[in-house]
C-alpha cells in the first residue's frame, strides 16, 4: 500500500555516505589498538539504472540477475583497482570517500551530497572530480573523491 518517493532514495544514498564516513572515523580511532593497522578506503558505485536482484537462500546472498546487468557485474569486480587516468595513483585512498559514476546526472546528485557532508563536518572541502583509467572491458568511468574529516 506504500508508494515510492524519489526523496526516500536520495535520503538512503546520503545516509549511506554518512555511515561510510562514520565507519572510516571509527576505524581510524581504533588504529592504535590494532596489532596490524588497517586503513579504510570507502568506495561507492553509483548505479542509477534499475537492476534485477535476487536473493539466494542456499548461498545466503544477493545476486544481480540477467545478461542486461552484466556490465554492472564487470564494473563491480574491477573498480577497486581503478586508477586516475594518466597516472598509477589508485582512486581508493585511505581516509578518502570515493564515488564512481558513469552519467553526469549521477555526478550532479553525488556532488550535492558531498557538499552537504562538507557543511556537516564529515568531509574536507577538497572535492576532486576525476576521470578513471580504462579497466578490462570497462571504459569511461569517472569519480568524485574527498578526504574524510577524521
Amino acid at each position: 500500500d506504500k508508494t515510492f518517493d524519489e526523496v526516500q532514495l536520495k535520503n538512503l544514498r546520503l545516509w549511506q555516505l554518512q555511515l561510510m564516513c562514520e565507519k572510516a572515523r571509527l576505524a581510524h580511532s581504533l588504529l592504535p589498538q590494532m596489532k596490524v593497522p588497517l586503513e579504510t578506503t570507502p568506495l561507492v558505485l553509483a548505479q542509477s539504472s534499475p537492476l534485477s536482484i535476487q536473493f539466494s537462500a542456499e548461498e545466503k546472498q544477493f545476486a544481480v540477475e540477467g545478461s542486461y546487468n552484466i556490465r554492472y557485474e564487470i564494473i563491480k569486480k574491477r573498480i577497486d583497482k581503478s586508477t586516475i587516468r594518466g597516472t598509477d595513483e589508485r582512486l581508493t585512498q585511505p581516509g578518502h570517500l570515493s564515488v564512481i559514476y558513469t552519467h553526469d546526472k549521477e555526478r550532479d546528485e553525488y556532488l550535492r551530497y558531498f557538499e552537504y557532508l562538507v557543511e556537516k563536518g564529515y568531509l574536507e572541502p577538497a572535492i576532486e572530480r576525476l576521470k578513471l583509467g580504462d579497466l578490462q572491458g570497462v571504459h569511461g568511468l569517472k569519480a568524485i573523491r574527498a578526504p574524510i574529516i577524521i
